[in-house]
């Protein structure tokens, strides 16, 4: 692997602190915008096709969120 690739293939996972905060906000915001649907009777299916993730993501959200608020 030339140093070129090397560099390319682990800038992306290297995150500054900006980003980590960005992304942990965006998935916090992903977050209520799911519990809210829940709580408006919609199941997890419907949650997924409207905002694009998979059942299963959906569902883990969900289910850590009953956790944490249960501590």
């Amino acid at each position: 692997m030339s140093k070129e690739s090397k560099k390319r293939s682990l800038s992306y996972r290297v995150t500054t602190p900006e980003e980590r905060i960005k992304r942990q906000a965006e998935n916090e915001e992903r977050s209520e915008r799911i519990i809210a649907l829940r709580a408006q009777g919609l199941n997890y299916v419907t949650i997924a096709l409207r905002m694009g993730l998979s059942t299963s993501t959906v569902s883990r959200i969900a289910r850590e969120y009953s956790r944490q608020s249960h501590e």
